[in-house]
């Protein structure tokens, strides 16, 4: 059975945390990235609501990704700098409603303290089932001081799979984990096809199922008893998180968009020939 802090220690490496920086110079994090290595090629992923703002639908200014290095400072990459730099872009899903965002991203693998996803481990939706153990790694507000890039693990299980290729688990999300990649915990129980196994090897355990959305909030609206229009709208967090599956980043991978600028960029400085 695979060791659950050799697991967590790696996905670690994998997070981005990202935001702009505040009047006074700090780091001002926001919401959380992850990175992976598809067709050789760095990338950035993330949830799209925190690179394209729902309202306006056009890309939020001054977006940072910060990074750790080996030497123990933080790293920041300014994205917009990154674009014009290698004439790069975001890559979406066909679908504008879907919450995932794609883009190439340069790294040192000498210098910089982080690990990659590969397209190998991903687990697609069908190949999941409720009750999985999951856990989840973000920037969490709060949490501070921002010296380095220290990442929350969240933990929980699915609680819902949806005919849309999307999930929800019963693990809390708040402001700040949108993006975040989600995992398999490794467990002594397995599922199968009307089967449960105790024990034995896992080798589910670790693999990427989805990025975080958002969490599902519960409302109650309050009435005016006078003109029995609502006035207030009392919120609060039912403790559900939808889930973007790993099928959504698949298909991005296999879009035209993707695979042309992917190719493109082979070449040049984005590539790695050095693995994870």
């Amino acid at each position: 059975m695979l060791d659950i802090r050799v697991v967590i220690g790696e996905a670690k490496k994998t997070i981005v945390f990202l935001g702009t920086f505040d009047k006074e110079n700090k780091p001002a994090f926001s919401a959380t990235g992850f990175l992976l290595r598809l067709d050789s090629v760095f990338h950035l992923a993330t949830a799209k609501h925190v690179v394209v703002n729902p309202l306006t639908d056009k890309p939020r200014d001054g977006l940072m990704a910060f990074y750790n290095r080996k030497d123990g400072v933080v790293a920041v990459t300014n994205l917009q700098s990154l674009i014009e730099e290698h004439e790069i872009r975001w890559v979406f899903h066909a679908d504008p409603l879907v919450d995932v965002a794609l883009i190439p991203f340069p790294l040192n693998v000498s210098d910089d303290d982080v690990k990659t996803i590969p397209e190998t481990v991903f687990k697609k939706s069908p190949d999941l089932f409720e009750l999985d153990d999951v856990f989840f790694l973000s920037y969490q507000p709060g949490l501070e001081p921002h010296d380095k890039i220290r990442p929350v693990v969240r933990s929980g299980s699915i609680s819902l799979l949806n005919a849309d290729g999307t999930f929800y688990i019963d693990a809390a999300a708040f402001p700040g984990n949108s993006g975040s990649p989600v995992f398999l915990k490794p467990s002594l129980l397995s599922y199968g096809e009307g089967t449960v196994a105790i024990g034995g090897p896992d080798d589910r355990g670790g693999r990427f199922v989805g990025i975080v959305g958002e969490y599902v909030p519960y409302q109650e609206w309050a009435i005016s008893s006078q003109t029995n229009r609502p006035r207030v709208v009392f919120e609060e967090n039912t403790g559900l998180s939808r889930i973007w599956s790993a099928d959504f980043l698949g298909d991005i991978i296999s879009s035209a968009d993707f695979k042309d600028q992917t190719k493109r960029l082979q070449p040049k400085v984005l590539r790695s020939d050095k693995g994870e």
